[in-house]
């Protein structure tokens, strides 16, 4: 560290310190990932050097990393991770940081962060994963990015429609002589659990609906959208329903459209070849339903 080389330096004071915890230690890797650019860790390390200085009775320690910590604060760079109302209220949600998960706690909080490049990234049950690369500056750098309402991840969705409807190959007389054609039942049921779903969506959009209504009345709301603790409470309602409704109608969608296919690809009277059947959701901000279109 005297000699300026803090690559190889702080490694061996974290290592050190791993082996046995010392608060002069901890104190002097503080030292070194603040001379090597590292702020946001030396700022927190500092504060740890405080709490246990304090822990000890050391007064003359914990007033150094306080000061420290202090003069830190000003210059750290931050970075707030928003999430779309839509995204988080999808099942399975998981948002990460560079590898690391970040809670729903921590959503909305302009987070000290180290500089140089960090890697976001949010997957959930039935979407496609995103991911982002966010570049943070070196001091006072503050930066903000919202992660969209997920793609719905449609092949995933058929893949495992389809995978459910396998069946062992067998001669033709065989597949005749059972009781019916297993890829048409699987339609019935992936069919059926779509239209649920989008009756659920139905039934949140109405609430979203009432809930903004009730906001607008008795002038909780005015015209420029300032509101009150009760219209306040009324719109989280709203976006609250209408975040809910939105994923039921997508999922419920994809749902159908699989149950429809499957239905129609699994009938016994077509023809081997020749047949083309298609089926897709159309959803949007007010309503859902189902284009299904084919030859045979």
């Amino acid at each position: 560290m005297d000699a300026g080389d803090y690559g190889r330096a702080c490694p061996k004071l974290a290592e050190s310190y791993e082996q046995d915890p010392g608060t002069g230690t901890l104190l002097a890797l503080a030292m070194c990932r603040e001379r090597e650019g590292k702020l946001a860790s030396a700022w927190a390390a500092y504060g740890q050097v405080a709490s246990l200085s304090k822990r000890d009775g050391r007064a003359d320690r914990e007033q150094v990393a306080r000061e420290q910590v202090a003069a830190l604060e000003p210059r750290l760079s931050r970075l707030t991770i928003n999430v779309d109302g839509a995204t988080a209220a999808l099942p399975g949600l998981s948002v990460k940081r560079d590898g690391s998960p970040i809670g729903s706690g921590a959503w909305g909080t302009a987070v000290p962060l180290d500089p140089g490049e960090h890697v976001l990234e949010a997957t959930a049950t039935g979407k496609k994963p995103w991911s982002a690369t966010v570049t943070i500056g070196a001091e006072r750098d503050a930066q903000s990015v919202t992660i969209p309402a997920l793609e719905v991840d449609e092949q995933a969705a058929l893949g495992a429609a389809a995978a459910a409807g396998t069946t062992t190959d067998a001669p033709p007389e065989q597949a005749g002589a059972s009781k019916g054609p297993p890829l048409r039942t699987i339609g019935l049921i992936v069919g059926g659990v779509g239209i649920v779903g989008l009756g659920v969506g139905g039934v949140f959009a109405l609430q979203a609906n009432s809930a903004n209504k009730e906001s607008n009345e008795s002038g909780h709301c005015d015209a420029q959208n300032q509101c009150d603790t009760i219209g306040g409470e009324k719109r989280d309602d709203a976006k609250t329903a209408a975040g809910v409704a939105t994923v039921m109608f997508i999922t419920g969608g994809v749902l159908t459209a699989a149950g429809v296919t499957l239905f129609l690809v699994g009938s016994p009277k077509r023809k081997a070849t020749g047949a083309l059947v298609e089926a897709a959701p159309v959803v949007g901000r007010s309503d859902a339903g189902l284009v299904v279109r084919g030859s045979f």
